[in-house]
Order: C-alpha cells, then structure tokens, then sequence
C-alpha cells in the first residue's frame, strides 16, 4: 500500500477531563500521510489540548491514541519516557512560546534540531557546542532561505518574535519530523513576518504531515487542504477545504454550529489530499 495512504494519527473514543471539565470528546479521527489539516474553532475549543494529546504531552481519560504507528493510550501500556522521547524525534512542534534556548545564538539553536536525528550528532557535543561542520553549514543555510544570514549569531532572546519564529522553523528543518503540529505559528505577527512564516512551514513540510491551529481564516487556502472545526471539545465539521462555507464559519465561532450542518467523516478521505 502506498506509504501516502497509511494513517499517522487514529484516534478512537478519545475523551479528555481535566478536574471534571471535558476538554475534548472525540468519537474517531484519521489524519493520513502528507495531509495538512487545519484546526479552527473559538477560545476554548480544544485545538491546543488536541495539539498536546498527539505530542504525548497530556494524559488522555478514556481512548485510543495512535500516532507514528505507535500507541500513546488505550489498549496498549502506558509509553515510557523513552518511548516518548523517540516519538517527539519524529514530531516537530511549532508552539506558541517556541521554546528557543534564550542565551543560545540563532544558529546554535537551530543546529539543536539535529539532536532528533538518529547518529547525527551526540548529545554532548551540545553540551559544549562542537557542532560538525556539515550540520553548522546546514544550519546556516535554514537560517539563509529564510532571510535570517545576517541575524545567525544574533542570540535568540535579542530576536523580534517573527525572528524566533523563523529560528524555530530552521531547527525543524534540521529535525526533519515526519508530522509536524503547529499551534498558531504566525500569531503576533506582521502580514510581511506571516507571509514568510507560513511559506517557510510549506517548505520544511514537504515531506511531513503538517497539523496547525489556525485563528486567521485566510491562512487557510494557504496552510491546509482540510479543516477540522472544533466547539467544546467536539469536532462539528471535517471538510476539505474546497467544502468550507463562509456560513459554517460562523455558525462555528457564533456558537451556533450544528453537527448536521457539515459531513464530519469517521474516517479520513479514501485518498490523500495531496497529490
């Protein structure tokens, strides 16, 4: 079977409580290789909280998550730390608070994405920045597509926040993920940073399956071929793209939206939705 068509995500009877508050109730979803998916929905909805469930990162009440082919609840035991650490290797994560090593410079940073790449570099040599040469020059050259040549030995916390964000991108790069989760990777910033931003996430997910949560609905056509939309936890459409109405946005974010309103699959489109 073609590689294209296999799921990296199945979710099955997820539920997620957190001190007797549902934070998301999901009875299935697939999301297949090479898909780029958009989550959208109000404050609250659930977007992030699905973010963290794929990343291994919150603990799930009831359910099946697998993601990668690897189970992180349900029928199979508990992942251990080092399981999860394995599996983060393969997913690179866009977050909101970037996650950049402050005192580091831009480069450095980036040069830290190859640390998930099995053989590519050592721990220690972190420890004590003796990158190899090769991962420095292909640091670099992340740092040069995406306009930050002048800025790679800047440190990250006298970077603009489109310029951490580009780091960031840079050390995904150097990560080659195989799923990507970005949880509103242009927030905060100018049309002429988001532009960049979102053309510079296409490019290192070429290759990956790139899931975002997206508040800007003209980010759409660009970042996502599907889109999810969630309210209180729940999902209350699941379109192609192409499928999405003007009305059922805001029927969404008004409160309004009614299951009925849209085709939400129990499974992912027969084919991917990339060519």
């Amino acid at each position: 079977m073609d590689a294209r068509l296999q799921p990296v995500i199945r979710i099955r009877d997820l539920r997620v409580e957190v001190g007797g508050r549902l934070l998301l109730e999901l009875p299935a979803l697939s999301v297949q290789a090479g898909e780029r998916v958009a989550l959208v929905g109000p404050n609250g909805a659930g977007k992030s909280t699905l973010l963290k469930v794929l990343g291994g990162f919150m603990q799930v009440t009831r359910g099946e998550v697998t993601v990668l082919d690897r189970g992180l609840a349900g029928g199979a035991a508990a992942p251990t730390r080092q399981q999860l650490r394995r599996l983060r290797a393969d997913i690179g994560q866009v977050m909101q608070g970037l996650h950049l090593v402050p005192r580091l410079s831009a480069l450095d940073n980036a040069v830290l994405g190859a640390l998930a790449r099995p053989g590519a570099m050592p721990l220690w040599r972190s420890w004590l920045r003796w990158y190899p040469p090769p991962l420095r020059e292909e640091a670099a050259a992340a740092l040069a597509e995406l306009g930050l040549a002048h800025r790679r030995h800047a440190r990250a916390d006298q970077l603009s926040g489109g310029e951490r964000q580009k780091v960031s991108l840079a050390r995904l790069r150097l990560q080659q993920p195989r799923l990507i989760l970005a949880d509103e990777p242009t927030s905060a910033l100018d049309p002429s940073a988001t532009r960049q931003v979102c053309q510079a996430l296409l490019s290192v997910a070429r290759q990956a399956t790139l899931v975002t949560v997206v508040h800007d609905p003209a980010l759409l056509p660009v970042l996502a071929d599907r889109v999810i939309g969630l309210q209180g936890g729940r999902v209350v459409f699941d379109v192609e793209h192409r499928h999405l109405t003007p009305d059922l946005m805001h029927r969404l974010y008004a409160g309004e939206a009614d299951r009925s309103a849209a085709p939400t699959p129990t499974e992912p489109p027969s084919k991917a939705l990339y060519p």
